[in-house]
């Protein structure tokens, strides 16, 4: 790592002590199982090893070597015995079924306002309350007591069963994680288990639902969806849920199995299963204000296939103003290439710039007027790629610079690039539009190429490598990556001309929300020749843009989610009174209906009597749409970007042609 990494000359007097304030946030973030005495005596513990003088008298002249391993080692040890100490307390007070659930106990769910308990008096009241917690939130998922008991009991077991597995080489990838992520958030350890299944994911071959898992707070939680797998086709998926529940629709023994607790491994493998059978997942949504709301997705395992991440397109008409609008919308989830194709020199090998080439002259058969591509939710892919595609839209140029470790800075860009499309366009973007993509999106807009709308974009201007290792690998970061101006894309992403409404901070993800993500810088720019735009364009689009979101009740309908948002995310405790908590539920029940009806009344629908009632036709509804690829009807911030694209082609219908000189 001090060898290889970018910051390769990052100041390590305080590694210690940042691994150790690191192992607190995974470990216990929430702290209730450790008490202030135990973080206290540790924190002096590893302190100390960040005294090079200290260091260097007992061990090494190398102050570089200084990593105190074992206290890292006691201290996860010290937390897995611990977890089997409360789980087991938790368990027998489950079992009693003896929780008074009218008291208004409540617990503080914001972990900044939380403080270190005095002694283990203090961690077992803690942990009564959370077990209580537990069994009143089944029992609010619409199960009775002995049910929510027997739910929780057999959650606490599972924990304990996960804990007993854990062994040496886990232990070392946690210590060792710790370590990799003090340099950046994208460097990491993967043990040979690790490595194994890594590879699985990234070869997409293994037949399930195209999702990436992880743990927190024994919740299996999706990290990310596949483009084009099962899970992304049914658009009820998304980062942040967490999975409660799994069924197996088409064995006999359909019961569904409650995987809170379990090892993620054991998780994937339940998921996992021949192609055309189905798997139904009972999840948390993400961002609830309450982990006893549910829903319910029923999916068909497929192996993921190159195609089904391809571009996907579709032309509309908007009128305006006595005119029609030929718009080309590209649904773009992903910088894909067939590379065993490309290397075998197969003249028909499938790749993203191909695909909307392909595309492209389509639209320009069809005298489609201006193009929008969609690259939200896009998480990058082949850099190769991303400069292949810019080059379709503004000929041979550069695309980007890339920073290696040792300081030597080198553009990159399709020298070859044939100009396919000179008419205006416009880019989608949100907060998990990553890497490849912020590469695209900041060469056209630097370019002045087209306009850039959405939401600040994820903000991953690192390039990591990866390693093999005596035991596992090793993914190291080993360069950065900056625009054309100069401008780094680290941490601050890049910022869409036009900013459209979201229903949740978009701060609260992305690069800047990791501690330990490399800083944002610049270098020089390179020499490049923009396209000509009047100045006061984007200024114009957004004036039109913010009069049609104060008109537009789909907007609007957005916005009040936002507002709820805001209003319930600082909220630091919660009740453990059942009719406290069922007023909230009922509250909030009362509310989405509100604004559904209001939002239907203002277009002339029909409204909902009731809150199931707007459930069943939710849940038939998305059956529906799962065939449509690029919906307009629901998709309200793709309507408004092609209401944005409309406005930039009339006011603009002539000047993209050339390059201004």
């Amino acid at each position: 790592m001090t060898q290889e990494h970018f910051f390769n000359d990052k100041d390590l007097s305080a590694i210690n002590s940042e691994v150790f304030d690191s192992l607190i946030e995974q470990l216990d973030a929430e702290k209730i199982y450790f008490t202030k005495h135990e973080i206290d005596s540790f924190r002096r513990k590893f302190s100390k090893f960040d005294d090079p003088l200290n260091y260097e008298k007992k061990y090494t002249k190398s102050p570089l070597c200084s990593i105190n391993l074992e206290s890292s080692f006691k201290f996860i040890n010290l937390y897995f015995n611990r977890l089997i100490e409360a789980t087991n307390y938790q368990l027998k007070e489950v079992t009693k079924k003896n929780f008074d659930f009218t008291s208004d106990e409540k617990i503080v769910i914001d972990d900044k306002k939380k403080q270190w308990k005095k002694n283990k008096y203090e961690l077992k009241k803690s942990w009564r309350k959370l077990s209580k917690n537990d069994v009143l939130t089944s029992i609010l998922a619409d199960e009775n007591l002995d049910e929510a008991t027997e739910t929780v009991e057999k959650r606490y077991k599972n924990r304990l069963r996960r804990i007993s597995q854990r062994n040496e080489e886990d232990i070392f990838s946690i210590s060792m994680n710790n370590l990799t992520s003090f340099f950046d958030p994208h460097s990491s350890y993967f043990s040979p288990k690790s490595a194994e299944d890594f590879e699985m994911n990234m070869s997409l071959k293994l037949e399930g639902i195209g999702a990436l898992l992880t743990t927190e707070d024994d919740y299996p939680t999706i990290v990310s969806v596949v483009p084009g797998g099962p899970a992304e086709k049914t658009k009820n998926i998304h980062p942040d849920d967490k999975i409660v529940k799994i069924s197996q629709i088409d064995k006999l023994d359909k019961v569904p199995v409650d995987v809170v607790g379990w090892r993620i491994d054991e998780v994937v493998q339940l998921i996992r299963g021949k192609a055309g059978t189905r798997v139904k997942l009972e999840l948390i949504p993400a961002k609830t204000e309450d982990f006893s709301e549910r829903k319910f997705v029923t999916i068909t395992r497929e192996e993921v296939k190159l195609e089904e991440q391809a571009a996907q397109s579709r032309i509309i008409e908007v009128q305006r103003n006595l005119q029609t609008i030929k718009i080309g919308i590209i649904d773009l989830p992903a910088f894909y290439i067939d590379f065993n194709a490309w290397r075998n020199r197969d003249p028909n090998f499938r790749s993203s710039s191909g695909d909307v080439e392909r595309i492209l002259n389509t639209f320009n058969q069809q005298k489609v007027d201006a193009v929008l591509i969609d690259l939200r939710g896009n998480s990058g892919g082949s850099l190769y790629e991303a400069n292949k595609l810019v080059g379709l839209f503004i000929s041979p140029g550069a695309t980007l610079q890339v920073k290696e470790s040792d300081g030597s800075i080198r553009s990159m860009g399709d020298a070859r690039a044939r100009h396919l499309w000179k008419k205006p366009l416009a880019v989608m973007v949100d907060r998990y539009s990553a890497s490849a993509s912020e590469i695209f999106a900041g060469a056209i807009q630097d370019y002045q190429r087209g306009i850039i709308i959405g939401q600040q974009t994820f903000g991953k201007g690192t390039v990591q490598k990866l390693d093999d290792l005596s035991s596992g690998q090793i993914k190291i970061t080993e360069s950065k990556f900056y625009r054309i101006t100069g401008s780094g894309m680290q941490n601050k992403g890049i910022h869409p001309d036009i900013v459209l409404p979201s229903t949740w901070d978009i701060e609260e993800v992305g690069e800047s929300s990791y501690e330990s993500a490399l800083p944002w810088d610049e270098i020089k720019p390179i020499r490049y020749r923009k396209f000509s735009m009047d100045p006061s364009l984007i200024s114009t689009l957004r004036d039109e843009h913010l009069l049609r979101v104060k008109k537009n009740p789909n907007l609007q309908y957005i916005l009040s989610i936002r507002k709820r948002y805001e209003e319930q995310k600082n909220k630091d405790v919660v009740s453990l009174n059942i009719e406290n908590r069922k007023l909230e539920k009922e509250e909030r029940q009362i509310w989405a209906l509100d604004i559904e009806n209001k939002r239907r009344s203002s277009l002339d629908l029909e409204i909902f009597t009731s809150f199931q009632a707007m459930e069943d036709y939710n849940e038939l509804k998305k059956e529906e749409d799962e065939i449509i690829k690029i919906n307009l009807d629901d998709d309200y911030i793709l309507n408004e970007g092609t209401q944005i694209l409309t406005d930039f082609t009339i006011f603009n219908q002539s000047i993209y042609l050339t390059k201004a000189s």
